[in-house]
């Protein structure tokens, strides 16, 4: 018995360790021998969709970066979906772009997703551009974007995120540095076969691509990238296009935000379980929606597994061996993540920032550990919907 107990907790330790380090391995050597950017100048007709929800502190200057586009004019439409503001966001919408932008209101709130659905039926484009009312861009950026659509086979394509008030607190920090991963790992996984999902904040996507799609889902960008992959599409990200993103700056709406998150993750492995290590969809299906969609949340289980075997290993057969087995097991936790988030580095746009923060990142990633367990706990009950929650950003600019 001895002996099982302590190979449980063994193989438990060295699978969510070991995974998490090769996979980043694996993405990192794929962004390296990445191709060059494509030289076309491919401009096709573009709807650019804000959904919007009380954003009257931020939908004029969304709008103006909008209307500040370098992509031809004539080319561009607009439509802003008022999904229930209780605020003066359809006013704002009216007073800065007047007959240049389409604004459809809800009425009642419904979710972004229903935002998102409503504007694409509205939409007379095959190419939609997604974007957040608080996200920022260069003009060149929808024109940057829109060249690698001139592929046939990319569905979607995504600007990188960065945090623009990243130096106003610990958490914001945190939300940039979980952005240069992300960034990083979507980079990798573009040229490996896709990547798990674009990102909401700023992304073009192939109407005909997406179809028709369900909007009971918490997070909508995921949904996407899963629909694409499944119809033969890929998800890119273009790393040379640049959006800016207002983080939550309270504890309270980076908690929120984190549990949503996790609790789309187990969504997704629910309603799309057939893809989990199916060699029919390439690296997508053996490794990426995988890692996305499930090892996310199981290696934290896996770790709880370990720490609990190796407890009742030391307490039942060697009381004596406790300290040394458990400080061990930390350390090997504690030096994977250092190293595996490390392999990372050389396809972050600011490596040296991103190295030194990995050190500071730990108890954030602990944090976000405990997080898992209860958006666990909160799927499973029913407490999550598709409706976005307003995260305080009075200060963001």
């Amino acid at each position: 018995m001895a002996s099982v107990i302590l190979t449980i907790c063994l193989v438990s330790l060295c699978v969510a360790v070991g995974e998490y380090v090769l996979y980043n391995l694996l993405v990192m050597l794929a962004a390296l021998l990445r191709s060059s950017r494509p030289e076309t100048n491919f401009t096709p007709p573009l709807t650019i969709v804000i959904p919007a929800h009380n954003e009257e502190k931020h939908i004029r200057r969304k709008l103006e970066s909008v209307l500040q586009s370098d992509y031809p004019r004539e080319l561009i439409n607009v439509i802003v979906v008022d999904d229930g503001s209780t605020d003066d966001t359809a006013r704002q919408v009216r007073e800065v772009a007047g007959d240049r932008v389409a604004l459809i209101q809800t009425g009642e709130r419904k979710g972004k997703i229903f935002a998102q659905k409503l504007a694409f039926s509205q939409a007379s484009t095959e190419i939609l551009a997604i974007t957040d009312a608080t996200v920022l861009t260069e003009p060149d950026a929808f024109r940057k974007l829109a060249r690698h659509m001139a592929d046939p086979q990319v569905g979607a394509v995504s600007a990188s995120v960065m945090v623009r008030n990243r130096g106003t607190n610990y958490l914001t920090r945190i939300s940039q540095f979980l952005f240069d991963i992300q960034n990083a790992q979507k980079l990798g996984e573009s040229l490996l076969d896709s990547a798990a999902g674009p990102f909401g904040q700023l992304s073009l996507i192939r109407r005909a691509a997406v179809g028709d799609f369900s909007t009971e889902v918490i997070y909508e960008d995921r949904e996407f990238g899963i629909i694409l992959r499944k119809r033969g599409f890929r998800t890119i990200l273009a790393p040379e296009v640049v959006a800016t993103y207002h983080a939550p700056e309270s504890f309270e709406d980076f908690s929120r935000q984190k549990q949503r998150n996790i609790g789309a993750m187990m969504q997704s492995v629910v309603r799309h379980r057939g893809l989990l290590y199916n060699l029919r969809y390439g690296w997508y299906g053996l490794l990426i929606f995988p890692e996305y969609s499930l090892f996310r949340i199981l290696r934290v289980y896996l770790l709880m597994i370990a720490f609990l075997a190796a407890f009742v290993y030391c307490a039942a057969f060697e009381r004596g061996f406790a300290v040394s087995l458990l400080s061990s097991m930390v350390g090997v936790v504690f030096f994977g993540y250092v190293i595996g988030t490390a392999l990372l580095a050389p396809i972050v746009s600011e490596r040296w920032r991103f190295l030194r923060d990995i050190l500071i990142s730990v108890p954030a990633m602990a944090l976000v550990a405990t997080h898992f367990a209860v958006a666990s706990l909160k799927y499973f009950r029913g407490d999550f919907s598709s409706l976005w929650e307003r995260v305080k950003r009075d200060r963001a600019v």
